[in-house]
């Protein structure tokens, strides 16, 4: 298979096929059912609750790294649910998170469980700094099928001729169809009250998408850093919303 060099974008500087890199351990689950908002999106009190489609089945994010990098590696972790997550577009932005600089190749990789081999499996250039940081389908020429499982996986290559090494971080994704969006009035511009919805209607990929790019264009908002924070916290990633919040001064 070509392999390509993709850059990595960063969303704001803060905080996998197999669970077989180093230290890899199965997320917690995110509490079910629903807390009532009490209050309005406009008012920038309310944070964005978060509620899993029906269909959103287990499938097991995998995280990368000892816990709190007890060995001195870089923690790793895919922005993404312990359950399928949803987006309705056929070539999101996925992001991912890494606890601290590093000099280890990085490799993303994405397969359609439906077939064996990955559809995609390319370097991407390693981060320059810490935090949170994407990946974008778009870049990479590949689009999602509707109402189809894929998994994907970034992983940190400490030694390129032991793979059982990598430090790798894993999370599941499929694509709404169009009509179903258009019914369920997801087809939107991303403007802060469009977290809400998205977060609402159990969109998780979206939602999270367009409170990274408000973030981008608008870096010394705390308001919005604190609802990327409340979302990250509700599928139990706390250190990333921790590091988010601390690196930008909103704890």
């Amino acid at each position: 298979m070509k392999r390509t060099i993709i850059t990595v974008a960063v969303c704001a500087v803060l905080v996998p096929w197999s669970g077989s890199g180093i230290g890899a351990t199965e997320g917690k689950s995110s509490p079910p059912g629903a807390v009532k908002v009490q209050a309005a999106p406009e008012s920038g009190d309310a944070v964005p609750l978060y509620k899993p489609r029906k269909g959103s089945i287990p499938r097991g994010r995998v995280d990368g790294g000892f816990r709190g990098g007890d060995r001195g590696e870089p923690v790793l972790r895919v922005l993404a649910p312990d359950h399928v997550g949803f987006t309705v577009k056929g070539e999101p932005p996925l992001y991912w998170y890494l606890s601290k600089e590093t000099s280890f190749p990085v490799e993303f990789t994405l397969v359609d469980t439906r077939a064996i081999p990955p559809i995609v499996e390319t370097s991407l250039s390693t981060p320059a700094h810490a935090g949170v940081q994407k990946v974008w389908l778009k870049d990479l020429g590949r689009s999602l099928e509707p109402g189809v499982q894929y998994l994907w996986s970034v992983s940190l290559i400490p030694d390129p001729e032991s793979r059982s090494r990598d430090i790798m971080a894993r999370g599941t994704i499929e694509r709404i169809p169009f009509d179903e969006a258009l019914m369920l009035d997801l087809v939107k511009p991303c403007k802060r009250e469009t977290i809400y919805v998205f977060a609402e209607k159990g969109v998780w990929y979206d939602a999270m998408a367009c409170v990274c790019d408000l973030i981008d264009a608008n870096p010394q908002d705390p308001a919005l850093r604190k609802l990327r924070a409340s979302l990250l916290k509700q599928i139990d990633l706390n250190d990333v919303a921790e590091h988010d919040l601390k690196q930008n001064g909103n704890r």
